[in-house]
């Protein structure tokens, strides 16, 4: 089973049709303020593609002053509450949420337990990926604390832009899936990026099972359920 994610979709709209139109059930992550956000997720949803909310948090460094809408390590609870629940009602139609950046606030409970309580607050049918910009992210162990789904990102497909890199990154996404049965690959909607996409969506689909994200957290959970069942009884003693 593989899930694909197109993060930081909003800000062209060629790009995000592209990414949008590939073949296959996959989740769309569209930042919110964007020129084209609402328009992109009106045209995933028209396709019957899962749109999610990408939502920016403040990362290490700089890159974050880029994005207006981040939240980030100055505001309180109330303001975080204020500004998630703001940024939730940006894009229509999302099943969930990521994270857009946040090597920093992703780190620390008191940030995300807040954060996560907005979100459940909001919608506890949401759930939350969380996409592990840092590996120290709390982000996934507060939302199931909060009491949303969760999963977590496997592979980045294009964190270095050049075709040998990306395609590497996609044998080892399908190399995952072999391994653990399923596996969750984030890409952006960069011209290589959808390049290598439509050079392999096609075969790969004939080989394995793409879903939404959403469908993978409950794929997840009933044969985690069914594992755990099978293990329970293979302890149990015979009656004589």
């Amino acid at each position: 089973m593989l899930s694909l994610v197109i993060d930081d979709l909003g800000y062209s709209l060629e790009n995000g049709i592209a990414a949008i139109d590939l073949v296959g059930s996959h989740t769309y992550a569209i930042l919110p303020g964007t020129s084209y956000g609402q328009k992109l997720a009106r045209h995933a949803y028209k396709l019957n593609k899962e749109v999610i909310l990408h939502l920016p948090m403040q990362s290490i460094g700089s890159a974050s002053t880029r994005e207006p809408h981040a939240l980030d390590a100055s505001m309180d609870e109330d303001q975080l509450t204020k500004k998630v629940h703001s940024l939730l009602t940006k894009i229509p139609f999302i099943r969930g949420v990521n994270n857009h950046m946040g090597s920093l606030l992703t780190e620390f409970n008191f940030f995300m337990r807040p954060v996560m309580d907005s979100i459940s607050g909001y919608n506890p049918q949401l759930y939350f990926l969380d996409s592990r910009t840092t590996p120290r992210s709390v982000a996934y162990a507060q939302a199931l604390d909060a009491g949303l789904n969760s999963i977590t990102r496997d592979i980045f497909l294009d964190n270095e832009l050049n075709l040998a890199s990306i395609r590497l990154q996609y044998q080892i996404w399908l190399e995952k899936s072999r391994l653990h049965g399923s596996a969750i690959a984030i890409g952006h909607p960069h011209k290589e990026t959808i390049q290598v996409l439509r050079e392999n969506l096609p075969d790969t689909s004939r080989k394995f099972h793409f879903m939404p994200v959403s469908e993978l957290i409950s794929e997840r959970r009933v044969r985690g359920f069914s594992s755990t069942w099978k293990q329970h009884l293979s302890n149990l003693q015979p009656v004589h």
